[in-house]
């Protein structure tokens, strides 16, 4: 199950974060040796933000040299200063895949410094169903918060994809969590992110990190404009890290996957040796008439 939230005194207020000092801490720009180096607060809170970061949070991120990204506000707090614990359940396609511990883990890697417990649960060639399947089975193993980036595998069906993605953000509430935008690769990935974006506005305690506008920097993408460069796996992970901050414990740890089958796609994950643990199907049957968008 999800941990509920230890309660706030005073209510937060949902939206895009518009004031001068979270714009500053949220718009880093990242260069020379791709260091972050975060803000400090007076107090270390902002009204309707929560913890910015600065003050405790003292972390350095890095990113490769030579890279540098303007990363966007985002659309509600950061996880941290809203949750009681510090295990994350993230839930992805092939591009989550590719930062986990059967690749390159720079997933684990960038969060478990921070004393994250991380579980990737990440797949290629995964629909928007897949989350329903990854809660199926991991949602009652106690859960602070999650990252959900579903919707790079899309069939056109956009009610579907509303209706599943409604039921993955229900089963999740009221624990706060973080939901990805999708690169904007193609058309149909801009109604995509409007389902998202627009589906974010119901529920408060969701926030929003558009990746659209992260994949949007040169650098970032590979070649079919889709998949992550080996760059790209850093920053995708520091920008997640950025929007969880700092938990309020700090026994960090990688947490093996249940899910770990990338057979469905070929040629698209890191290195020359892809993951093909059938223990686990990785597609399920239901979506079998649905054809994967990636290459």
């Amino acid at each position: 199950m999800f941990r509920r939230p230890p309660t706030r005194s005073a209510p937060r207020r949902r939206g895009a974060l518009r004031f001068t000092l979270a714009a500053a801490a949220f718009s880093v720009a990242l260069s020379g040796c791709g260091v972050i180096d975060f803000i400090t607060g007076n107090d270390g809170y902002l009204d309707g933000v929560g913890r910015i970061p600065g003050g405790e949070f003292n972390s350095l991120v890095s990113l490769p040299e030579g890279v540098e990204i303007q990363f966007p506000e985002l659309i509600g707090p950061m996880m941290g200063p809203q949750i009681g614990g510090n295990r994350v359940l993230m839930i992805g396609d092939s591009i989550m895949a590719s930062t986990s511990s059967r690749y390159g883990n720079e997933m684990c890697n960038t969060l478990t410094p921070l004393g994250w417990q991380v579980a990737v649960e990440a797949q290629s060639g995964s629909f928007v169903d897949f989350g329903l399947k990854v809660l199926g089975r991991r949602l009652e193993d106690g859960w602070d918060t999650a990252v959900v980036f579903l919707g790079t595998n899309f069939d056109g069906n956009l009610a579907h994809y509303e209706r599943v993605l409604r039921q993955i953000f229900d089963a999740l509430s009221p624990t706060p969590f973080v939901v990805l935008t999708t690169a904007e690769f193609r058309p149909k990935q801009i109604e995509v992110n409007n389902v998202i974006l627009n589906l974010a506005k119901e529920y408060e305690h969701v926030t929003v990190l558009d990746w659209a506008k992260i994949a949007a920097n040169p650098g970032v993408l590979g070649n079919d404009r889709i998949h992550l460069s080996a760059n790209g796996r850093d920053v995708f992970s520091v920008a997640v890290a950025r929007s969880l901050e700092l938990p309020p414990v700090r026994d960090g740890k990688c947490i093996d996957p249940i899910f770990r089958s990338d057979a469905a796609v070929k040629d698209v994950m890191p290195g020359e040796v892809v993951v093909d643990d059938t223990s686990v199907p990785a597609v399920d049957p239901a979506q079998s008439a649905a054809t994967t968008t990636l290459p």
